[in-house]
């Protein structure tokens, strides 16, 4: 049997992972970048579980025989698929047991040469995740972006990225955006806590350093950084980006003026009653009905969000380099300049 340790499938060019397991456990967290095909669906892989609790793993064994043979066709269609497209499909599941064996077993009886199975399956992948990860944020600090609410630390992350600059977009890995109105740009779904860890990993894994990461408290919407990943922000290097409050009203009605005309943020809004007082909510509500969007940006920034910010501004103390834009290529522009000044050092 071709068992290969996770390490070594992760080296690997031209690959596919195929997550056997239930699509329940699929969702919690997968390998990135892994398709599900699952042997047991969510409910089989219950009633397989209470027949071994109740009268023991030959049982369950037969009764998940039964449910498998019935997907075998469909197995060997989409195997022979991948056949032709990948130099190697590497299966897992749980922990390298029996319903990753029975999908390798089926296709090596088919005849696909190109079949590996994870040893100890997504338990492995996991382990080697934590380890990993802790390894190379010890030894490679991050570049940190600071500024206020509306300067565009994402854009300019985004023009980064366009230019070849390595960053974790960590926002969209969360899919929040931080603050009361941080998941109002997201449709889709956040990530668990460890689907969050394997995204950001597969990062770390995939790119060259120094990378580029937004200013973030440690919690993000529902998810959390490592703390090794939080500490390698407070060691890295730190950078301030500045620009007019007309700018940043610019790039907050660009990102949110969407959800204004959907009533979106009306009800986030109503949580800042305690924050901002009864009247001042009022106003702020008033203005939405009557459109004037770009009120209620320069209200927020003012009053809500600028304290909020300064706080953390002034606990970080020191920055390397302060950056002023008018344009906000201006910024992309220096920052690129800064990062290619590290790498040629």
């Amino acid at each position: 049997m071709s068992n290969i340790e996770i390490s070594e499938a992760l080296k690997m060019k031209n690959v596919i992972f195929v997550d056997v397991r239930s699509p329940k456990e699929y969702q919690e967290s997968h390998i990135v970048g892994a398709i599900n095909w699952p042997i047991l669906d969510d409910l089989e892989r219950e009633t397989v579980g209470k027949i071994y609790k109740a009268s023991g793993k030959d049982s369950a064994v037969q009764v998940g025989i039964e449910s498998v043979q019935g997907k075998l066709k469909d197995f060997f269609e989409k195997t022979i698929a991948l056949n032709s497209q990948y130099d190697a499909i590497v299966l897992y599941c749980a922990r390298g047991g029996m319903r990753s064996d029975t999908l390798y077993s089926f296709g090596q009886s088919i005849g696909i040469k190109k079949l590996y199975k994870v040893i100890e399956g997504y338990k492995a992948y996991r382990n080697y995740v934590i380890k990993q990860s802790v390894e190379w944020l010890a030894l490679d600090p991050l570049v940190v972006v600071h500024g206020r609410t509306g300067v565009g630390k994402t854009k300019i992350l985004q023009g980064l990225e366009s230019k070849g600059v390595p960053i974790i977009d960590l926002e969209e890995l969360a899919k929040n955006a931080g603050s009361v109105f941080g998941n109002i740009p997201f449709d889709e779904k956040p990530p668990t806590q460890k689907m969050f860890e394997n995204m950001i990993f597969e990062k770390l894994r995939t790119l060259k350093r120094p990378i580029f990461v937004e200013s973030e408290s440690r919690r993000i919407g529902r998810v959390s950084l490592t703390n090794e990943f939080f500490e390698a922000m407070i060691r890295g290097e730190h950078l301030l980006i500045e620009t007019s409050i007309e700018n940043r009203v610019d790039v907050i009605s660009e990102l949110y003026k969407p959800a204004f005309k959907m009533k979106k943020i009306n009800e986030a809004i109503e949580h800042l009653r305690k924050r901002l007082g009864h009247k001042k909510v009022d106003q702020l509500l008033e203005w939405i009905e009557n459109k004037e969007y770009d009120k209620v940006i320069h209200s927020l920034i003012v009053d809500y969000y600028d304290p909020l910010y300064d706080y953390s501004i002034k606990r970080q103390k020191e920055f390397d380099q302060t950056i002023y834009y008018a344009d906000i290529q201006e910024a992309i522009t220096a920052l690129k300049k800064y990062y290619d000044e590290v790498i040629n050092e």
